[in-house]
C-alpha cells in the first residue's frame, strides 16, 4: 500500500480536527467573554530510505533520505490573553475586566474555578451569583460587611437599612444687629440636626440682650428640643451662654458659659456635671459595702497641667472623721474644647479605695469600716476656654440621643445695621464650615454601585452608601494553560500553575459596569481559516484518489 493513501489520510483528519475547532469559535461568535482558538499541526514519524554518510578520503559526504507518513495536530489553544471589545448594557450587574484577571466562581461540587464572563445577578437570598448557572461569585475576606461577616449576603436585613449618624457640629453665621428691638424679649433661632437613632431633632434657642447696660453682650439659651412630630424631648440642654462682641470691629471676643459645677451622687456614684471650678470641699454622703452610710470630702484644685480631685476626709454616721491628704487624681482637660480628655489613669470615671489608718503604737487599725470602692463620674465636667468662641453642648435625659454637639459662634458679628433698618440676621447651620459632620437620617437601600477596584457599595435613602463586598480577582503565570469547563469557566491546571489572588486594579486593569465583554473571535480569520482548511482537506483527499488511480494502473500492469 502506498505511503502517499495514509499520509493523506492523517491529513484528513487533521484538517477535520481544525474545520471543527474554526466551526466553535464561529458558533461562539456572540458568546460573552468567549476566548477563540486555533490549532497548530506537526508532521510525524518519518521514514529513512537512505542513510547518510559522513565524507571520506576520496567520497563527500551524502544526505539522509526519509518519507514523511502525514500530519498530526499539535496543539489547540486558547488565544485567552486578547480582550473581546466592550458591550454596552446599561445593566449594573453586568461586569468587564479591562486587564489579565479572572472573576474567581464558587461551584457547586466546591471546585474553584474562572471566568471572564461578567454577566452577574443576584439571587433570592441576595448573594451575587452568575446569571448563567447560579454560580457564586468569591469574595476577599476581611474586606466590606460581607467580608468581614458582618452580613451574609449583598441584600439582607443587615444591609437593607443604615444607622442614622448624629449631627456632631454646627456654625452659627450672621449679625446680633445692636439696635434689634425684638433682642428684649428674645429672637428665636432654630437648629435641625440628626440624633444618634437617626431621627430629626429641632433645637430652639433665644438670643436676648442679657438685659444689662452694655451693647456688646448677649445671652443664648437653648430653651427647647422638639422630635420630629413637634413633642417636646425631656432631658437637661446644657447651661446659658454669654456672647461678648468687641466695640471696635464688632467681631465675637468669646463664648462664656454661664453656670456652676453640679455635683450629685448617682447609684452611689459621686457625679459632676458642667463648670468643672475649684472648690475647697464638697462633702457628699454615699452607702459603704457594709450598708453604712458615709460621708466623703473631696476638693478640686487647679495645678499647672490641669485640675486635680483631692481627697480630704470621710466621715461614718457616728461622726467619726478620718483625715486623707495624699490621695490624689489628675483631671485633663482639652485647652481648646474644654472637654475631659481623662480622669486618672484614662477614662472619664475613676475609683477611691479606702485603707483604714494604723495606730503606730499598738499597729492596729484605728476604724474598720467597710466601705469599699469610692466611685467617681466626670464624664458630664468641662472647663471654661478663655476667648473661646465655641461651645459644646451635652444633653441628658431623652435629648442624649442627640449626643454632644459642638457649635462655632465665630461667624457671627455685632453691628448696628446702617439702613436703619434693625434687624438681627443670624442662623443656624449643621456641620461645620467645611460641610462635614453634618450628620444624616436612617435610609433605606435604594440600589448597589461598583467601583473599578471591584467594590460593591449600597446606596441609600440619605445619600449615603456603604462597602459591602470586594470581588476577589485571580491571576495565573500562564493564563494560556488554563483548561476550559464548559458555561465560560476555566479551572487551573499544573501549566496554567496555582492562582495568585489581588486586586483587579493591578498591572493597571479595572472592573467596569454596565459593560460586557464580547467574543474576541474575529470572523475575517475565521473564513480566511476556513478557505485554507477546505482547500487543505480537498488537497489530501485528491491525494487519495491519485493514488488509487496510481494502484489501479499498477494492478492493471497484470493483464
Amino acid at each position: 500500500m502506498m505511503r502517499s493513501m495514509w499520509s493523506a489520510v492523517a491529513g484528513l483528519k487533521t484538517h477535520q480536527l481544525e474545520m471543527d475547532v474554526i466551526g466553535n469559535n464561529i458558533a461562539n461568535v456572540n458568546t460573552t467573554a468567549y476566548k477563540s482558538q486555533a490549532t497548530g499541526f506537526a508532521d510525524v514519524l518519518y521514514q529513512t530510505v537512505k542513510n547518510g554518510t559522513g565524507a571520506g578520503q576520496a567520497l563527500a559526504s551524502t544526505n539522509a533520505a526519509q518519507v514523511g507518513l502525514g500530519s498530526k495536530v499539535s496543539s489547540v489553544y486558547t488565544n485567552i490573553t486578547k480582550s473581546g471589545s466592550m458591550q454596552t448594557t446599561d445593566n449594573i450587574l453586568d461586569l468587564m475586566i479591562t486587564g489579565d484577571s479572572f472573576f474567581t466562581i464558587a461551584s457547586p461540587s466546591g471546585e474553584e474555578l474562572y471566568t471572564r464572563d461578567g454577566t452577574m445577578d443576584i439571587d433570592a437570598n441576595g448573594h451575587l451569583v452568575m446569571r448563567s448557572n447560579g454560580y457564586y461569585v468569591k469574595y476577599n475576606v476581611g474586606v466590606g460587611m460581607i467580608g468581614n461577616g458582618e452580613a451574609p449576603s449583598i441584600i439582607c436585613d443587615e444591609t437593607k437599612t443604615i444607622p442614622g449618624s448624629a449631627t456632631t457640629a454646627s456654625y452659627w453665621k450672621g449679625n446680633i444687629d445692636r439696635d434689634d428691638p425684638d433682642l428684649v424679649d428674645g429672637r428665636n433661632i432654630s437648629l435641625e440636626v440628626y440624633g444618634n437613632d437617626g431621627k430629626t431633632y429641632t433645637l430652639k434657642f433665644t438670643v436676648t440682650d442679657n438685659a444689662d447696660d452694655k451693647n456688646n453682650t448677649y445671652q443664648v439659651k437653648l430653651d427647647q428640643v422638639l422630635d420630629e412630630d413637634g413633642n417636646t424631648v425631656s432631658g437637661g440642654y446644657g447651661a446659658d451662654l454669654l456672647f461678648t462682641y468687641k466695640l471696635n470691629d464688632g467681631t465675637l471676643e468669646g463664648v462664656t458659659e454661664q453656670g456652676r459645677m453640679i455635683v450629685s451622687v448617682v447609684d452611689n456614684t459621686i457625679t459632676c456635671d458642667h463648670i468643672l471650678y475649684p472648690f475647697p470641699t464638697i462633702p457628699r454622703t454615699i452607702t459603704g459595702a457594709d450598708g453604712k452610710s458615709y460621708e466623703v470630702d473631696f476638693a478640686v484644685k487647679e495645678q499647672d497641667e490641669g485640675y486635680s480631685v483631692v481627697m480630704n476626709s470621710i466621715t461614718d454616721s457616728t461622726g467619726r472623721k478620718i483625715s486623707l491628704y495624699d490621695e490624689i487624681t489628675t483631671l485633663q482637660y482639652d485647652p481648646v474644647t474644654g472637654q475631659l480628655v481623662q480622669a486618672g489613669e484614662g477614662g472619664s470615671t475613676f475609683t477611691y479605695e479606702f485603707e483604714s489608718p494604723v495606730d503606730e503604737t499598738t499597729g492596729e487599725k484605728i476604724v474598720d469600716w467597710e466601705i469599699g470602692p469610692i466611685a467617681f463620674d466626670f464624664t458630664g465636667s468641662h472647663i471654661t476656654v478663655p476667648g473661646s468662641k465655641e461651645f459644646t453642648f451635652n444633653f441628658t435625659g431623652d435629648a442624649a440621643a442627640i449626643g454632644p454637639l459642638r457649635v462655632d459662634f465665630s461667624n457671627t458679628t455685632n453691628y448696628a445695621s446702617p439702613n436703619g433698618v434693625s434687624r438681627s440676621s443670624v442662623y443656624a447651620y449643621k456641620g461645620d464650615t467645611k460641610g462635614l459632620n453634618m450628620g444624616y437620617p436612617e435610609g433605606d437601600m435604594t440600589g448597589v454601585f461598583f467601583t473599578d477596584d471591584g467594590s460593591i457599595y449600597a446606596k441609600y435613602s440619605n445619600g449615603q452608601d456603604r462597602l459591602l463586598m470586594q470581588i476577589s480577582f485571580a491571576r495565573f503565570a500562564n493564563a494560556m494553560g488554563l483548561e476550559k469547563a464548559g458555561e465560560n469557566l476555566y479551572s487551573a491546571s499544573l501549566n496554567s500553575g496555582a492562582p495568585r489572588y489581588g486586586y483587579v486594579t493591578e498591572n493597571g486593569g479595572y472592573l467596569s459596569s454596565g459593560v460586557v465583554e464580547s467574543s474576541n473571535v474575529d470572523l475575517a480569520k475565521e473564513f480566511t481559516d476556513m478557505i485554507t482548511t477546505q482547500r487543505g482537506f480537498q488537497a489530501n483527499s485528491r491525494v487519495i484518489t491519485t493514488s488509487d488511480e496510481m494502484l489501479q494502473i499498477l494492478k492493471g500492469l497484470k493483464r
